[in-house]
């Protein structure tokens, strides 16, 4: 055996055992927990599908009548591990996500251990712990989460080496891990990479140097930074821009209830423990004092973690103050307002509070308990011979699997593959759909009225439900869309968020209202679920027998500057279907435009491309109910024309007589110049690094 293959074997022993508990991805089932068929199956179903068409996939035509795609970052549509998904199946391509990318943390915190002073084969189990713990395997089922987690440790690796030794590689290293952390979109990840970058300058930096060999490695750290920003452009640039103004933008993030939603509840408190004290949240969905199911499922690092974690307290170690410092900022983060300590840091840091999950901040909790346990390890070794090395550590590397095996196995929920291929007999009404016709329209009733239809006590089985009653988005796998989807989204303005909240109120106090509103959407259907006459609860879908297409010509226009009074006037009308309700001044158009014809309708991931006819002699007023912020890029014949504000968050477009081709697409300006930034930074970056190379 060669040296090379020697060296190797720990680590690839620890990534098999890591990804024993995923042995069932080796069959055909497919894995279906938490928002993966609800939420990112579709989204990378769409993003994939438009690349194989050979179009540039700007626009999600299924989410709230169309929304931006491309440049939203709930897709994480620049992130590399995309091109899985148009390589293999959709569910095998999530298996194969899962798998690299837990493959990847195991390696990357190996590698960090490594820089701690740990052998390779203690690195591997030290790697194996942090892969197995709660935080990694609760995160499986978020590809954008999973994917920044699993560049966090070759994060801290790298900025360790920039530590030590302040260079030009170290430098182009940390930055290109940082950029494909941003690329993965998960934005927290931002925050938690400075605080383990500014944990590391105090902890590696040369002992009694003075204030110049501290500040060169930060000012190599923040030169990284930069560049990372650059390389990364392509997602970050648009990504900022829909999140300035998106639901969670500062504006509405300035106070915890607006900006955060659930904290990590102090009833789980006991969960940091072990698994299952407070409830096993592989089979239960709700427990006494947790309301929801939480984010983070599994929290602990494992209970043979722990007995790591006691002994690395007792070891002087690199960072052993730092990585305590970061397991109690993150659990204090995670509590939210249940402490003073979340108020004191969002004031410091106004970031952290607009994080949607405040249990999130338990990331960074995972990763200190997982340094403090690689400590632990180094004591280990230490106190042990070699020889009782080789038969202790492989036994211990054993015991973390056995007991993190059932939990990592129970959170990776799986399905047969029929889920992603086999659309629900609910939908059957609505198919087969018409060639390039726009999706038909879903109003899912359940989220604003909610039913007592899911078992608390089964999650697979609430899962079904879930599925077999089209839970958002999961009909659009099948060509089906939604409109007034319910999500707390980065990628959906802050109008969609206002609708939500007035619909939440409309559903269950005025339902004929509530049904204006989703007609006048051009909402083709609502899926509720409703009591049969055995009082068993089942869902149902009721055709809207005089529906209305969601593009038509108005025959009256109100418009004004003033917004709100133009939606209370919308409201005291009822919302007639004929009428376009404009939250500015459209400049020559009478309140009386005239009513043109829609020829044809080609609705594709690139752009919506209407022919339209408009009689005349008036202007006509072309009523788009789509995202405004996905037909912001409007040309009418060619020409840009304007995109006006429609009842709050739609579009309209001014058409002249005439017959006239109208394509409609998001702001394409941000990516555009995003892709020239990475472009010339990535060329710029292997510049530098070839000609250092070159330097004698």
């Amino acid at each position: 055996m060669n040296d090379r293959l020697r060296r190797s074997l720990p680590l690839a022993g620890a990534l098999f055992l890591a990804l024993f508990p995923l042995r069932e991805f080796l069959g055909s089932r497919v894995p279906v927990g938490r928002d993966l068929p609800f939420f990112f199956y579709p989204l990378k179903a769409h993003l994939a599908e438009a690349v194989l068409r050979g179009e540039l996939p700007w626009i999600d035509r299924f989410r709230w009548g169309g929304a931006p795609l491309l440049g939203g970052p709930s897709a994480a549509p620049f992130d590399p591990a995309n091109a899985l998904f148009l390589i293999l199946p959709l569910g095998a391509a999530m298996k194969a996500w899962i798998v690299l990318h837990l493959a990847l943390a195991l390696a990357g915190f190996a590698a960090f251990s490594r820089r701690l002073g740990l052998s390779r084969e203690a690195a591997a189990v030290a790697g194996l712990v942090f892969t197995l713990g709660g935080i990694a395997v609760s995160v499986a089922p978020f590809p954008p989460t999973l994917s920044a987690l699993s560049l966090l440790p070759w994060f801290a690796a790298f900025t360790f080496d920039l530590v030590r030794s302040p260079g030009i590689r170290p430098a182009a290293a940390v930055a290109v891990v940082a950029a494909f952390i941003l690329l993965a979109t998960a934005p927290e990840f931002v925050l938690y990479a400075a605080f383990l970058a500014i944990a590391i300058v105090f902890v590696a930096r040369e002992k009694g140097g003075g204030v110049r060999q501290t500040l060169r490695p930060v000012g190599a750290l923040l030169a990284s930074a930069l560049v990372a920003a650059a390389l990364a452009a392509v997602s970050v640039v648009p990504g900022f821009v829909a999140a300035a103004r998106s639901s969670r933008s500062p504006e509405l993030g300035r106070s915890f209830a607006g900006g955060a939603l659930t904290p990590f509840e102090m009833a789980r408190l006991p969960d940091l423990a072990v698994d299952g004290r407070v409830a096993d949240w592989t089979v239960a969905t709700r427990a006494p004092g947790v309301p929801h199911y939480p984010w983070l499922p599994s929290v602990t690092p494992g209970r043979v973690a722990w007995l790591l974690v006691l002994a690395g307290l007792f070891v002087r170690g690199p960072g052993r103050f730092a990585a305590w410092i970061l397991v109690l900022f993150g659990v204090l983060l995670a509590l939210g307002d249940a402490t003073p300590a979340f108020g004191i840091a969002t004031r410091l840091v106004p970031p952290l509070s607009w994080i949607r999950y405040p249990e999130r901040h338990l990331i960074l909790a995972g990763f200190g308990f997982a340094w403090v346990a690689a400590l632990g390890l180094s004591a280990l070794t230490r106190f042990l011979s070699p020889r009782g090395l080789r038969i202790v550590l492989p036994l211990l590397a054993v015991a973390v699997l056995a007991d993190r095996e059932g939990i990592a196995r129970g959170l990776v929920l799986m399905d047969d593959a029929a889920v992603l291929e086999r659309a629900p007999a609910l939908l059957a009404p609505l198919l087969p759909l018409p060639e390039g016709a726009p999706p038909p329209r879903l109003f899912y009733q359940d989220l604003y009225a909610p039913v007592p239809v899911y078992d608390t006590r089964d999650l697979a089985v609430s899962g079904r439900v879930a599925r077999q009653s089209l839970l958002p988005a999961y009909a659009s796998l099948f060509g089906v869309g939604y409109q007034f989807e319910v999500d707390y989204d980065l990628s959906l303005p802050m109008e969609a968020y206002e609708w939500e909240r007035m619909l939440a109120r409309a559903v269950p106090e005025s339902p004929a209202l509530a049904r204006l509103f989703v007609r006048g959407a051009g909402v083709a259907a609502v899926v509720r679920t409703a009591p049969d006459a055995d009082g068993r609860f089942g869902p149902t879908l009721e055709r809207i027998v005089d529906a209305v297409p969601p593009y038509r010509f108005a025959a009256r226009l109100v418009a004004s500057d003033n917004a709100p009074e133009v939606f209370r006037r919308l409201l005291k009308d009822g919302f007639p279907v004929d009428t376009a309700y404009v939250d500015e001044p459209v400049p020559g158009l009478s309140e009386a435009p005239s009513v043109g014809r829609i020829l044809s309708v080609a609705d594709r991931p690139s752009a919506l491309t209407l022919e339209v006819e408009v009689p005349g002699p008036e202007h006509g007023f072309l009523m788009l109910y789509r995202l405004r912020d996905a037909v912001e890029d409007a040309t009418l014949d060619g020409r840009r024309v304007s995109a006006f504000r429609l009842a709050f968050g739609f579009a309209g477009v001014d058409v002249p007589p005439g017959r006239h081709s109208l394509r409609l697409r998001p702001d394409t300006r941000w990516v555009k110049i995003g892709s020239v930034i990475s472009l010339l930074a990535a060329l710029s970056l292997a510049g530098i690094l070839v000609a250092r190379r070159r330097i004698p």
